[in-house]
């Protein structure tokens, strides 16, 4: 649930329904043991991102929420997030993350630091029994997938997969969708994707290929996408954020990639500012 993702609660009025945004409010906390975050990182989930936490954790206190990747560009520019991860893929330019930066308003105000490669394709039970093999599958009577959440990254490389597939069967995206059993079954990880596929719940699911391997479970490539991190112009002197991009550049991390994650690979831009000025 979401209260799972809260540090505490907050009280209004009984004849208010709303709260304008950027109110600020009082915090009654669960627990007085609840300390605030060093660090804020609200975007995607990525098991890559899991990992170069994990380094961070021995020394900061660290706060994660997974919203997406829409969900992390809509928090920087609202001053949530320290770090938002990101893989949006821009369909009219197929470029990732950069595109977005100045269709939310963000030009000047941020800088893309370059994260790693990922490879994302389709998750199914071990031996494939539904003999799935692209996004035309998904049309079948016999087939139920298990979608992303809309906002992520993994939400637009479905669509832009199903409605190419739908142009191929000379279907109306909109109307085609509404025949995929399972279409409006949204997972927010891709853990929950693997998840349900593991216990039966569905045939398949969109995730990355480490997911599936931690599952046992059968993977179908369909791309290699660029996973980056967003960072507030602001927040890049806080030494919260200094730790991180100085993690994300280190031989550790890179090795951890390597030994521990199926399909990612360290990039040459690895750590590299690749939008919004020099290196850091």
């Amino acid at each position: 649930s979401r209260l799972a993702l809260a540090d505490g609660f907050i009280e209004c009025p009984e004849d208010r329904e709303f709260l304008d945004e950027g109110e600020r409010v009082y915090v009654t906390l669960f627990s007085k043991a609840v300390e605030p975050a060093d660090l804020a990182v609200i975007g995607s989930h990525c098991p890559g991102l899991d990992l170069l936490l994990e380094l961070l954790g021995r020394t900061l206190r660290v706060k994660t929420v997974n919203v997406g990747s829409l969900g992390g560009f809509l928090a920087v520019r609202r001053g949530e997030a320290d770090v938002a991860g990101t893989h949006l893929l821009d369909p009219e330019t197929m470029r990732y993350n950069i595109p977005f930066i100045s269709k939310y308003g963000l030009e000047g105000r941020v800088v893309l630091v370059r994260g790693y490669a990922r490879m994302q394709g389709f998750i199914v039970r071990k031996g494939n029994p539904k003999r799935i093999r692209g996004f035309e599958d998904l049309f079948r009577e016999d087939v139920i997938m298990v979608n992303r959440n809309r906002g992520s990254g993994t939400r637009v490389l479905i669509d832009l997969g199903l409605r190419k597939a739908a142009e191929r069967l000379g279907l109306d995206f909109d109307e085609a969708v509404k025949r995929i059993r399972g279409y409006g079954l949204e997972a927010r990880t891709h853990s929950a994707v693997a998840a349900a596929v593991a216990q039966g719940r569905c045939d398949v699911g969109v995730g990355v290929e480490a997911i599936a391997h931690i599952y046992g479970l059968d993977f179908i490539p369909i791309a290699e996408e660029v996973y980056d991190f967003l960072i507030p112009r602001d927040r890049l002197s806080k030494p919260s954020v200094k730790l991180f991009i100085k993690a994300l550049r280190s031989e550790g991390f890179k090795q951890m990639l390597r030994d521990r994650l199926r399909g990612y690979r360290a990039l040459e831009e690895t750590g590299a500012v690749v939008y919004g000025g020099s290196n850091l």
